[in-house]
C-alpha cells in the first residue's frame, strides 16, 4: 500500500540502481540491507535507477535466459512484499536489450511482468517504453520526476505520441514538460527529485575517467580479472570511450546531447537532486547549485576516481542512497554500504551530510 506523508513529518527516499545482476534465487545482501531500512512508521519511497534485470533485459518465454529475469524480478518483489512506502522502478539501457533494436519489446514485457508481480500496481514509470517526463507526488512537499534516459539513446523503435500511450510527441516537448513541471513545483515550494538511469555527470567510467590500468591492461574496463597487457595500443580503448563513446557513455553524440539540454534546464533550479544509476559505484557530486547522485551498485561494483573537481564523495562499494527530507526543508544526504561481516543489518554509513 502506498502512502502520501504528511507535510510536518520527514520523508525518506532511498535511491538504489542497476540491481539486475542480483542472485536470482538466493537472498541479495543489498536488497537485505535495504530492506532493514524499511520502517512502518517512517514515510518513504524506493526508487529503482534502472537495469533492472542483466543482462538483456526481459526475453520472450521460452528463451534461455527468459526464466532467471523471471526470478530476479521475483527476488525484487520479495524484498519489497512487505514494505508499506511508495516503489517506482525506471529502465536501464540493459533493460531496452542493451540497446538493441528490438529493445522496445523487451521493455513492454518487464513492464507487464512487474506490474503483474505487484497486483496491478503501476510501479514502472514512464509507462510504455515512453520518454516521461512523469510527475510523482510523494509527499506535500516532494515531487519525484521520471525520466527514461534510454529513450534517447536507443536504436529502432522509440516510442513516442499518443499512439503509444504517451504524454509528449515531440523530443521538444519532452524538454517544454520537464520545465513545465520544475517550474510549477517550485512555485509551489516544493523539492523536486529527479531521477533517470544515466547520469548527468559522472567520475567513473561512462563519465571518461580511466586510470593507468585501463591503458595497460584495458579488458580490464569489462572484466577486472582481464589482465592481459597491451601497452602503447591499450590506451585506444579508453581514449576511445573518453573522446568518441560506445552509446552508453558520455561522449557519444546522443548521450551528450542529451546531457547538454539536461544540464541547461537543471541549473536554472538551485537545490534540485537528480539521481542516476548506470555506474557500478557510489558518487555525490555538487555543481552550479545542484545535487547530482550516482547510485548504481545494487548488485556490481566498479572503481570511480577519487580527484574530481566537483565530487563530494565517491566509493566503490555495493550499497545505496537514502535522501531525507525534513518538515523545516533541511535535506540530509547519507550513503549505505553492505556490512560483508553481517554484523550490521541497516549496513555501514560511508557518508552523510545535509545538502539542502
Amino acid at each position: 500500500m502506498s502512502i502520501v506523508s504528511q507535510s510536518n513529518v520527514p520523508f525518506e527516499v532511498f535511491l538504489i540502481g542497476d540491481t539486475g545482476d542480483i542472485h536470482p534465487t538466493k537472498p541479495d545482501p543489498v536488497l537485505q540491507t535495504l530492506r532493514a531500512h524499511f520502517n512502518p512508521d517512517q514515510a518513504s519511497a524506493v526508487v529503482f535507477l534502472g537495469d533492472n534485470i542483466y543482462p538483456r533485459g526481459m526475453p520472450p518465454k521460452g528463451t534461455l535466459l527468459r526464466r532467471n529475469a523471471e526470478n530476479t524480478m521475483k527476488m525484487h518483489f520479495e524484498a519489497l512484499k512487505d514494505y508499506h512506502g511508495k516503489v517506482v522502478f525506471i529502465a536501464g539501457n540493459h533493460d531496452w536489450n542493451k540497446g538493441r533494436k528490438d529493445g522496445y519489446d523487451y521493455i513492454v514485457r518487464q513492464e507487464k511482468y512487474i506490474q503483474k508481480l505487484f497486483e496491478g500496481r503501476n510501479v514502472f514509470l514512464p509507462s510504455n517504453g515512453c520518454p516521461g517526463p512523469v510527475e510523482l507526488e510523494v509527499s506535500p512537499r516532494l515531487t519525484i520526476v521520471a525520466l527514461d534516459t534510454q529513450w534517447w539513446l536507443q536504436k529502432g523503435l522509440r516510442p513516442i505520441g499518443k499512439q503509444y500511450g504517451c504524454r509528449v510527441s515531440t523530443e521538444e516537448q519532452f524538454f517544454e514538460q520537464l520545465i513545465e513541471i520544475l517550474d510549477r513545483n517550485k512555485r509551489e515550494n516544493k523539492h523536486s527529485l529527479v531521477v533517470g538511469h544515466h547520469p548527468v555527470y559522472s567520475y567513473a567510467i561512462h563519465g571518461g575517467k580511466f586510470q593507468l590500468k585501463h591503458h595497460i591492461f584495458p579488458l580490464t574496463i569489462y572484466d577486472q580479472n582481464a589482465w592481459l597487457p597491451l601497452p602503447g595500443i591499450g590506451s585506444l580503448l579508453p581514449l576511445y570511450r573518453k573522446f568518441l563513446g560506445a552509446r552508453e557513455d558520455m561522449a557519444h553524440p546522443r548521450y551528450r546531447r542529451l546531457r547538454k539540454k539536461l544540464k541547461e534546464i537543471l541549473c536554472q533550479y538551485p537545490d534540485l537532486i537528480y539521481a542516476a544509476g548506470h555506474e557500478h559505484n557510489l558518487q555525490y557530486i555538487c555543481k552550479h547549485h545542484n545535487h547530482f547522485i550516482v547510485s548504481g551498485s545494487g548488485s556490481k561494483v566498479k572503481y570511480v576516481v577519487q580527484d574530481g573537481k566537483y565530487l563530494r564523495f565517491g566509493e566503490k562499494v555495493k550499497g545505496f542512497f537514502k535522501l531525507r527530507y525534513d518538515p523545516d526543508g533541511a535535506v540530509y544526504l547519507s550513503a549505505w554500504a553492505v556490512d560483508m561481516s553481517r554484523k550490521l543489518d541497516k549496513g555501514r554509513v560511508v557518508f552523510e551530510e545535509q545538502i539542502i
